[in-house]
């Protein structure tokens, strides 16, 4: 982000920044023709970008935010061809005083059949429907496994697979499994969804909850129309707050505004053109380029100001100033998209543009500040800022500053590295994770849906896993059913699946079935058994059952269940545990199980959390390092331009694992972006002593710099707290912790670019 600077006034330097070719020297000098001509052009770009802003659309994709070019992403879509996804149902949980109340349990028939009848929904199972079997010589019958008359107990509900399966156990709540089709369009699943919640309030039902995949993204898509007006509304407040304490005048107000509108024109219109949408990671672009672009306005209105009261005419001091500011807001810009295009390292679609969309925006910023501002300064030449008389003397303060900084500068060097060391300790606490719902605080609202399943229902968090079988091999064969067997054992007793659906609950219900219904029959039938057990496996009667767990003529199966929503830490050792397993006692000779799912791609993101970050860093660091060396053309400079603000980049990773933050998909994203905002202050620092240098002693120009420039980081630095701080009203995390940990680097490199970078220069031959 741009800091302010202030002109030195020095004759070397206009020399130096004066190189530029003649066509570009002779265009800076502009007259009312070039400057109508300039706002034309901007305008004409400004409507077209515009025109389809309209367009633009809420959506959020948990598909989005699974990792690009894995491998396991291949294998999972080829599996949904087959199945299906399995994240295509809803939950609806009716709570009643008494479940089994026959008024209630006709109700809810009642219900369902009210939701069948619209025509998106496939199927819905009922507790009250669970069918058992009994095979007689005429052949497979069913029944009810329960019923309003006979109500089972605890003991009989847990033996039935059905206690936190389809009643909760809070034994007051029922629950409809429905499944729906796959809605490829999210205003027709956003339909279907309203009207489940209004054939559940007809039915006259109060206290229920639906939740599922269409849920999540319907009231995702609501959180993010909110957020979206509640951040900028915030930002646009604080922006308008500094703009009047700064300039106080309507023109200090208007400009600036104009400029950022213009910003958020562009950088929005884009999206449209190419058909992006606004999502968790884009709802933030609009206050952060508000932030940004704040900074460049400031930075030229303040250099204009400056040249007007040394007596330059609007047109002298206009060319000065793009001349003086020009370079090193140029490269203040570069820096800042550069922490924003590292992020393309990361494999999620949803963060990589928004990557590049932010990026984008700080570069139309500066064409945009550097465009409108000096052609309608041309043609409304008045200065921006209204005088205010003062005795504070900030040369005065920032040179008592200094003395006492550099009277103790090895207890200040000491005490920075204590507490460096103490921060960045932290580390050895860092721990990768991330949750099923990708991007949400911990205490909203959506998430406490998460918990009531969890507590209730035995998880949220759909398991899957497929297993493949070769032409050798036969689903019913004692050894498939054996392994079948041993996996579903190790899945329930180890890996903590719940209510697992697999080919061995049909086999049970037949084995049963044989046993004239007896659930003590319900049990994986014996070897020397199969043969009979698989005569009536492939009834018609149980096409429906099957369907949900083969496909391929059973050469490829399905098993799937539930689990709690414990994080990926948890299930990254589990899903390592299981892999070992299946390798070890379970898959060859012609069966081959692999896990598969959402969530488990979800939970794999962290595998690619760490070499991202660090891929996106080096790029970052390589970026500007090339950037400042072409800028400054010293190795040594550019060193010293770069350890102020490594420093603040681990003591974050460090405060990160002391506050117990996790390292997810959602926090990766604030270590580039936080390199290129705080490494601006130091980049005006070094600019200011380089040209201090020119006609001073190394001490001297110091010295300069710091007082030259002291206001003006102090000022940026404050812009850059008080418009992150507004991120720290957000309900998600990912927009949350960017503004934490933004405004907690902004702070830290404050405090070592006034006080270590003057020191470090000291030690410069």
């Amino acid at each position: 982000m741009n800091k302010l600077t202030q002109n030195v006034g020095n004759q070397k330097q206009e020399a130096e920044e004066n190189r530029l070719p003649k066509k570009i020297t002779h265009w800076l000098y502009l007259s009312k023709k070039k400057s109508i001509a300039a706002l034309s052009i901007l305008l004409f770009i400004s409507i077209v970008l515009g025109s389809r802003i309209n367009e633009l659309k809420f959506n959020y994709s948990f598909d989005s935010f699974f990792p690009q070019g894995d491998d396991d992403l291949e294998y999972y879509q080829q599996f949904i061809q087959e199945f299906g996804q399995f994240n295509d149902f809803l939950f609806v949980v009716i709570e009643n005083e008494d479940p089994f109340q026959k008024d209630f349990v006709n109700r809810l028939n009642q219900l369902k059949s009210e939701l069948n009848s619209l025509k998106e929904t496939e199927s819905i199972i009922s507790p009250f429907e669970l069918k058992g079997i009994q095979i007689n010589p005429l052949g497979v019958n069913t029944y009810n496994l329960i019923s309003s008359k006979n109500q089972p107990n605890e003991a009989a509900l847990e033996e039935l697979d059905l206690l936190g399966n389809f009643f909760g156990r809070d034994d007051h709540s029922v629950m409809l499994l429905l499944s729906h089709y796959e809605f490829n369009d999210k205003n027709l699943a956003d339909q279907y969804y309203v009207n489940i919640l209004n054939k559940i309030k007809e039915s006259g039902f109060i206290n229920h909850m639906v939740s599922g995949k269409i849920q999540m993204q319907y009231d995702f898509t609501q959180k993010l129309e909110n957020e979206l007006g509640k951040l900028l509304t915030i930002c646009l407040v604080v922006i308008i707050i500094i703009l009047l304490i700064l300039f106080r005048s309507i023109k200090g107000l208007i400009l600036p505004l104009l400029i950022l509108i213009l910003t958020l024109i562009w950088t929005m219109g884009m999206m449209a053109w190419t058909g992006k949408p606004i999502d968790v990671m884009v709802v933030m672009i609009p206050p952060i380029l508000l932030i940004i672009a704040l900074s460049d306005v400031i930075h030229f209105v303040h250099k204009y100001d400056q040249l007007r009261e040394k007596g330059l005419d609007n047109i002298k001091a206009i060319h000065q100033t793009i001349l003086v500011i020009g370079k090193a807001t140029f490269l203040t810009s570069a820096t800042t998209a550069i922490g924003f295009i590292s992020l393309i390292f990361i494999p999620i679609k949803p963060i990589k543009e928004f990557g590049l969309l932010t990026a984008s925006g700080v570069l139309f910023a500066f064409v945009i500040t550097f465009l409108a501002l000096p052609s309608i300064l041309t043609l409304f030449p008045s200065s921006v800022e209204r005088k205010l008389h003062s005795n504070l003397s900030w040369q005065n303060i920032l040179t008592k500053i200094y003395n006492r900084l550099i009277k103790y500068r090895i207890a200040v060097v000491f005490i920075l590295t204590i507490l460096t060391i103490a921060f960045t300790a932290g580390i050895s606490n860092l721990r990768l994770s991330t949750s099923l719902i990708v991007g949400l605080q911990r205490n909203e609202p959506e998430l406490q849906k998460v918990a009531y399943f969890d507590d209730n229902f035995d998880g949220y968090k759909p398991f899957e896993l497929g297993i493949e079988l070769s032409d050798t091999s036969s689903l019913l064969s004692p050894q498939v059913v054996d392994k079948i067997a041993r996996l579903e054992k190790y899945l329930k007793e180890v890996y903590g699946v719940k209510h697992i659906q697999s080919p061995l609950n049909i086999l049970r219900e037949i084995n049963a079935g044989l046993n004239g219904g007896a659930r003590k029959y319900a049990v994986v039938p014996q070897a020397n058994d199969l043969d009979q057990v698989s005569r009536y496996y492939y009834s018609p009667r149980l096409s429906d059952g099957r369907n949900q767990i083969e496909a391929k003529d059973g050469r490829l199966i399905r098993m799937i269940g539930r689990t709690k929503d414990l994080g990926s830490a948890h299930y990254h050792i589990l899903n390592e545990e299981l892999g070992d397993f299946l390798k070890n006692q379970i898959n060859g000779n012609g069966f081959e199980a692999r896990i598969t799912g959402a969530s488990y791609l979800i939970d794999k993101t962290d595998q690619y959390v760490v070499s991202s970050l660090l891929k996106g860093l080096a790029f970052a660091l390589a970026s500007v390092s090339f950037f400042i060396l072409i800028f400054f053309r010293s190795i040594r400079l550019a060193i010293f331009t770069l350890i102020p603000n490594l420093i603040p980049i681990a003591i974050l990773f460090g405060l990160m694992g002391w506050f117990n933050i996790d390292l997810n998909i959602s926090t990766a994203i604030i270590f580039t972006v936080a390199l290129g905002i705080a490494i601006d202050d130091s980049i005006h620092f070094i600019a200011r002593y380089k040209l201090e240098g020119q006609s001073a002693t190394n001490n001297e120009a110091i010295k300069n710099a710091f007082t030259g420039t002291g206001k003006s980081i102090l000022v940026t630095s404050l812009i850059i707290i008080l418009g992150f701080s507004a991120f720290l009203s957000s309900g998600f995390s990912a927009s949350y912790y960017l503004g934490f940990f933004i405004v907690l680097a902004a702070i830290i490199a404050l405090v070592l670019d006034l006080c270590l970078l003057p020191i470090l220069l000291r030690k410069r031959t």
